[in-house]
């Protein structure tokens, strides 16, 4: 093996085996985080996907190191079953892939308690499917105008717009139109389901694609 292959093999296993021990670390902390809110607490309610900013009143988690409990939600939620009185998120779930999305949903409905709600927002496609079909541009670039200065030539036509939106240049995994979302809660296991209008005492911000829905177990 040359040694230019073989370094960069030994900094390749070096890599995951820190990704591997940092990974170990945070699960280990986050259990026992998670362990000490249920023994101390009554009403817990969750703010997934948060950042380092969590809704007053309720546990903010997120792989963020400042998230109030760190913990990555592909690995399942660290609670018993029916111990949590709410869930919220805000523009998170479009960034896991589909597959992860139906175990997430899943997760909610296991730790939620009877009659316990997720409550969420993710974007859509629907808003944008009349300007699409008229080619309207201008419609996307009011719209849709947070694409970076040095992108915006390729994203220059309708179609490219909604492909930032959805896609955020590989940020999101998974595009939702308000149908597909419905279905993918509902093989989750969630049947009572609705969409919601904005609520500026309850949401953090108003963004035109968002659609809110409340899933109740």
């Amino acid at each position: 093996m040359k040694p230019s292959i073989l370094f960069q093999t030994i900094r390749s296993i070096v890599k995951d085996v820190r990704k591997i021990l940092q990974n170990y670390l945070i699960r280990k902390r986050g259990l026992k985080n998670a362990d000490h809110l249920i023994r101390t607490r009554t009403d817990i309610k969750l703010d997934l996907g948060c950042g380092s900013f969590s809704r007053p009143g309720f546990v903010g988690v997120d792989l963020n190191k400042e998230a109030d409990l760190q913990w990555d939600i592909r690995w399942g939620l660290p609670f018993e079953d029916e111990s949590i009185n709410e869930i919220r998120s805000d523009h998170f779930f479009e960034h896991l892939e589909l597959t992860e999305v139906i175990k997430a949903f899943s997760e909610c409905k296991r730790v939620l308690v009877p009659g316990g709600v997720l409550d969420f927002t993710v974007p859509h496609f629907d808003p944008y499917i009349n300007a699409y079909l008229k080619r309207d541009y201008q419609f996307f670039t009011e719209k849709i105008n947070d694409i970076p200065i040095d992108q915006e030539e390729l994203y220059n036509a309708c179609f490219d717009r909604i492909s930032w939106l959805l896609y955020r240049a590989g940020e999101h995994k998974s595009l939702f139109d308000r149908d597909s979302i419905i279905s993918k809660l509902r093989l989750a296991g969630f049947t009572n389901l609705q969409i919601r209008e904005f609520d500026p005492k309850r949401d953090i911000n108003w963004r035109f694609s968002s659609i809110y829905i409340v899933a109740t177990k």
